[in-house]
Order: C-alpha cells, then sequence, then structure tokens
C-alpha cells in the first residue's frame, strides 16, 4: 500500500479581494498541506458575470506571502505551526514523506491554458514566481477545451478548435518552461486531462500528469496509460508522477456530508456529484489513501459545499490521525 499521498488544495480565487486567497494560503500552509494551486480561468466556468483573480499575477502575491512565512519559520516561528512545536515547513513532496519527513509548501497550476499567454511570456512569468517563492512552482496545463472559448474570445485571445493546433500550443510551452526562460531549476510540469491525447502528451512530455476527479480504479488505467506512453518513447515511466485533483466535502459525520451534499448538489449534475469526495474526516482520508494506492502521489483538493477553512481543519485533523497510524503501523513490523 503506497498510503495517503501529499494533500495540496485549491486556493479561493472566484472574488475580487486577494486577502482572503493570501489567508487561505497561511491557513494551509500552517495546518501542513503540501501546497496551494490556483486555477487559470478568466471567469468561474460558464459564468461571465462573476469576478475571477487573474492565474500567475495571483500566483506572484502568494509567493511573496510564502517567502515570507518561510522566512518567519527559520527565525524561529511565527503562529501555529511554531507555537505547536511543528516542522517549520510542514508539508511534503511526495506521497511517501508526508509521514516521513518534511518537504517544501509548493505554489501550482491546475491547470494553466496553453495559448492564454505566448509560451515565452508563461515561461518567463513561472521563473519569476519562482524566485519569489524560493521554490520553482509546480505548473500543471492543459490545452482547454470548447467550455472555454468565450473566455478566450472575450479577452480577444484566439480559441483553436482544432485540438490539434492546441496541442501544439501546449508543446511549444512545455519548451518555453524547460528553456532558459523557465529557469534554473525548471518548473515541474504536469499535464491535465483524463482524454487519451492527454494521456499520451502527459507519457512523451511531462514530469507529471492529472487525472481531475476519477475514481481510483480509472486514476489507475490512466497512470498505466500515460506510463505505456512514456516507455514507447524511451523515457523511464516510473519518472512520471501522478496526482488527483477533484471535489472534497468534509463533515463532522456522514450524515452530516450527506445533508451538505444535497443542498450543494441541488442544481447539480448527479454525474458530478458522484465524483464528490464527500464525509466526515476520517472516511475522506480512507478514500484518499485508495488514490494513492490506486499510483497518485499529490491529491489537490478542491473543497465545495461549505467553508473551505472548516474543512481544511477537518481533514487536516483526521490525516494527522492517519499519518500517526501509520507510522506506529511500520514501526511495529
Amino acid at each position: 500500500m503506497a498510503g495517503l499521498p501529499a494533500l495540496a488544495v485549491t486556493l479561493p480565487q472566484f472574488r475580487s479581494d486577494a486577502r482572503v486567497t493570501i489567508e487561505a494560503l497561511e491557513h494551509s500552509y500552517h495546518l501542513g498541506y503540501s501546497g496551494g494551486f490556483l486555477f487559470d480561468h478568466l471567469w468561474p466556468l460558464g459564468q461571465p458575470d462573476r469576478p475571477a483573480l487573474e492565474c500567475w499575477t495571483t500566483l506572484a502575491a502568494l509567493a511573496g506571502r510564502l517567502s515570507t512565512l518561510a522566512a518567519e519559520a527559520e527565525d524561529g516561528g511565527m503562529g501555529p505551526a511554531a507555537a505547536s512545536g511543528r516542522d517549520s515547513q510542514p508539508s511534503r513532496t511526495s506521497g511517501p514523506e508526508l509521514a516521513e519527513g518534511p518537504g517544501r509548501f509548493r505554489l501550482g497550476t491546475l491547470v494553466t491554458r496553453a495559448g492564454l499567454r505566448s509560451s515565452a511570456l508563461l515561461a518567463h512569468m513561472a521563473k519569476t514566481v519562482g524566485s519569489v517563492a524560493g521554490v520553482p512552482p509546480i505548473v500543471g496545463i492543459g490545452t482547454g477545451d470548447a467550455g472555454n472559448r468565450p473566455e478566450n474570445e472575450a479577452f480577444g485571445i484566439a480559441y483553436h478548435v482544432d485540438p490539434t493546433k492546441r496541442a501544439a500550443e501546449l508543446l511549444r510551452a512545455i519548451d518555453a518552461l524547460r528553456g532558459p526562460l523557465g529557469g534554473t531549476p525548471a518548473p515541474p510540469v504536469w499535464v491535465g486531462g483524463t482524454s487519451h491525447r492527454a494521456h499520451g502528451l502527459a507519457g512523451r512530455v511531462a514530469d507529471g500528469w492529472n487525472g481531475w476527479g476519477l475514481h481510483p480504479d480509472e486514476l489507475a488505467a490512466g497512470i498505466a496509460e500515460v506510463r505505456r506512453a512514456a516507455e514507447d518513447s524511451g523515457r523511464d515511466p516510473a519518472a512520471i508522477e501522478p496526482s488527483w485533483g477533484g471535489q472534497v466535502l468534509v463533515a463532522e459525520d456522514a450524515a452530516e456530508a450527506r445533508a451538505m451534499l444535497e443542498r450543494w448538489g441541488a442544481d447539480r449534475a448527479p454525474e458530478e456529484l458522484a465524483r464528490v469526495l464527500a464525509g466526515d474526516g476520517e472516511s475522506v482520508v480512507r478514500r484518499l489513501v485508495e488514490l494513492g494506492d490506486a499510483g497518485a502521489l499529490w491529491c489537490v483538493l478542491g473543497f465545495v459545499g461549505g467553508p473551505a477553512l472548516r474543512m481544511r481543519t477537518l481533514l487536516a485533523a483526521a490525516s494527522e490521525l492517519s499519518i500517526r497510524r501509520s507510522a506506529a503501523s511500520r514501526s511495529n513490523q
């Protein structure tokens, strides 16, 4: 069994005020999450009248705050993490390390859309964010789909209907991220998507692959396809870092979780609701462990159905229990 993957969160950005986003970063950092990710939408999907903080400029602001948090920790610590005696950089970079040792909190995108910016500009922005944060961002990247077309056109950005052209944009972006403009070390690149095309691209050119909203058996099948593509391209399939992203609802108990999911899902499709990880903290952790056993090294959690601060706290507490049990189990073997 692989155990619990590294846990990261999507940070709130569909708003006008970035202070809530920065506060969510601080909260996630002190609770011991492994990272914070942003979407790259110009408005919430299908809701052009709602506000949205732009992805990369917000990442730069978050990188500045993350740098300060790290400096405070090195100077003896400030805030809940230091007060409790926990590691000053408590988050982790891979599944096994979550229970066994500290890593660096990572910022990232899930996903940035190739074609929204020129490839050179994207690479330069990623280098800048990494320079401010002290560690390169994880650049989850995708081609986008027809649902993104209105966003592009509203902002005067070309949208290629032909998926082959969008894939070519993605390849140019990855090349740029790994070139001089992307910095040294280059940012890790995850290709996001659940299509055969996305699996193939991830296996051939990326450092990792992200499957959004997949069940464990679907995730395992996607990882297998990505790794076959890597092997066919002469790459080491084990070097591809698989990750999962999806919607998560955490409550005090199962009854509250069912009620919250019912309220939140009243006007949503049953297919979407079926993919939400909903339950009390320990049951959600068990399902995240199943994703880890399926091959995920990271799980990026988008909290839905209630206050994200409360859910982050509940899940962090349940994850700590899981970590301690896992460590105890290993010590008794």
